[in-house]
């Protein structure tokens, strides 16, 4: 799937205006996917360089009714509550539910993302990731003491067995990753 035939997709929620968070919590399942519209510069230039409408990553999370999001922003690895990330985020959340992927590798993906709770976000590997795409230069090897969103959603499904983007060696994006065809667009969530 190209990048247009991405917004086209995920285009026509936007339209629809999506679902209210409270409307669809009880819906999101742990392992599945969130694809943010950022709308700030380094969004935007993450949005222009991938060609894709997303500029952020993560996983979601639900423990004891709570539902969670883990990634990887500036601050390092963490997890927010769902509830306010969805009040604080400026920009659209697009939820994506795995296809074929069963319970026991969602938790093996989740597990892996724990284990990186708390290591630093990788500022020099996002660099490099935007000379790769301008450039087109690929580093082999990395440092896994330091993660950005898309990189860290990628390698937790990567640890449990299963390749969210075939063919991609290197370096993954937002945009990549809602193409996978073990990901399908469920809906679109705004604020409450």
């Amino acid at each position: 799937m190209d990048s247009r035939q991405l917004e086209s997709l995920t285009g026509t929620a936007a339209r629809a205006g999506g679902k209210s968070y409270t409307a669809v919590r009880h819906e999101l399942v742990s392992g599945d996917i969130l694809c943010f519209r950022g709308r700030g510069l380094v969004s935007g230039a993450i949005r222009w360089l991938t060609r894709s409408p997303y500029s952020h990553v993560g996983l979601v999370y639900v423990f004891k009714q709570r539902v969670f999001c883990l990634e990887a922003t500036g601050i390092g690895v963490h997890l927010i509550l769902m509830s306010e990330l969805v009040k604080r985020y400026h920009g659209g959340i697009d939820y994506y539910a795995l296809r074929d992927v069963p319970p026991e590798s969602r938790d093996a993906a989740i597990d892996f993302g724990f284990g990186q709770l708390g290591k630093l976000y990788d500022h020099a590997g996002i660099l490099r990731f935007f000379w790769f795409l301008l450039v087109g230069a690929r580093r082999r090897s990395r440092e896994r003491s330091f993660w950005y969103c898309s990189e860290i959603v990628a390698e937790c499904y990567r640890a449990a067995g299963v390749t969210l983007v075939p063919g991609r060696v290197g370096y993954v994006s937002p945009a990549d990753l809602a193409a996978s065809p073990r990901l399908a667009f469920a809906f679109r969530i705004k604020r409450d």
